[in-house]
């Protein structure tokens, strides 16, 4: 093989190595919008004795629960957050955290699971519309934000997704 074969050879290699590594870089620094469906039980705060909680008959806690995600090293909700564009998953700008929702984290540690499921336990629940967007954490970066999952909580028991 001559100089310059051995040389286009090497080149060539070059190049497909360099298109490789940016293509793996590329697929590892972005982590796909989770496909979030859930559900909830409503409940209202009782005591592990089964007593209702005095002075608590009337707060609900909603039990939020979905399938967890591969690979997974955490996990956040977002509740009644209005600065996520639901097309997107991207966080609008300028928002007020004292109106515009919460972000609850939840570590994979063994106390979030409901049923081997991944769940987020909230007390003292809102009534009327609980929307809920959640994002996954995977090699160090998180997602961006799911499509919702709206719960119209009233009353004690189970809910599906509801649209608003």
């Amino acid at each position: 093989m001559s100089s310059t074969s051995n040389l286009l050879l090497c080149s060539l290699l070059l190049v497909a190595s360099t298109i490789i590594i940016n293509a793996a870089a590329a697929a590892a620094a972005t982590v796909d919008r989770p496909n979030f469906t859930a559900t909830a039980r409503v409940k209202q705060h009782f005591h592990h004795t089964g007593d209702l909680v005095t002075g608590e008959e009337h707060l609900l806690k909603i039990i939020v629960k979905w399938n967890s995600i591969p690979e997974a090293e955490a996990y956040e909700l977002c509740h009644n957050c209005r600065f996520i564009v639901e097309e997107t998953g991207e966080e609008k700008g300028g928002r007020n955290w004292n109106e515009d929702g919460s972000i609850i984290s939840i570590p994979i540690d063994g106390k979030h699971t409901c049923g081997s499921k991944p769940c987020y336990v909230m007390p003292a629940a809102p009534k009327g519309n609980n929307k809920f967007h959640l994002r996954v954490k995977k090699n160090g970066e998180f997602s961006l934000w799911s499509n919702y999952q709206n719960f119209n909580v009233q009353e004690p028991g189970n809910f599906e997704h509801e649209e608003l």
